[in-house]
């Protein structure tokens, strides 16, 4: 028995020692990677007109601010920015309404001094853009002064832009 022992510790010796680690396989291949950025400008309101609530029988008309902002994949040298008259103008004038159906003009600017009036499908912006920069363009609400029916009063004008 003594010698089946040294002879099994003998060969299990000689068998590890025989033994080679097992060589890991290794292959590659290419994963081809590709994008197609379309060339595209994006249009939004950034900040409404949002007038807030307006003192009847004000000394002054009302005043807010508003920004609309462009974004295109490639720089162009000329777009137009144009404002409509809004889903209820009267001729030439843009105005918000009740859904009782009572209006409160508004006149919008390309100014802060409001010297610039952007008359109905008159033009905000015309000018260049630079590839992936905002272009950030402020606009101006005014409600003049007057008399005007308590309600809540809206209106949307549409922004187009033209590249």
């Amino acid at each position: 028995m003594l010698i089946d022992k040294k002879f099994s510790v003998a060969a299990m010796v000689a068998l590890l020692g025989a033994a080679q680690p097992a060589a890991a396989a290794e292959t590659t291949a290419d994963l081809g990677v590709s994008a197609s950025v379309l060339e595209s400008c994006n249009l939004s309101a950034v900040t409404a007109l949002a007038f807030g609530p307006v003192a009847t029988n004000a000394a002054t008309p009302q005043i807010t601010p508003g920004v609309v902002s462009i974004i295109c994949t490639n720089t162009k040298p000329s777009v137009t920015v144009s404002l409509d008259g809004g889903a209820q103008p009267d001729g030439t004038t843009r105005r918000m309404a009740t859904s009782g159906g009572a209006f409160l003009p508004y006149k919008v600017h390309s100014d802060a001094g409001h010297a610039n009036e952007i008359s109905i499908g008159g033009t905000l912006y015309s000018g260049g853009v630079t590839a992936a920069v905002p272009t950030l363009l402020n606009v101006f609400g005014e409600i003049p002064q007057g008399n005007y029916s308590a309600g809540e009063y809206s209106d949307t004008i549409v922004v187009t832009l033209t590249y």
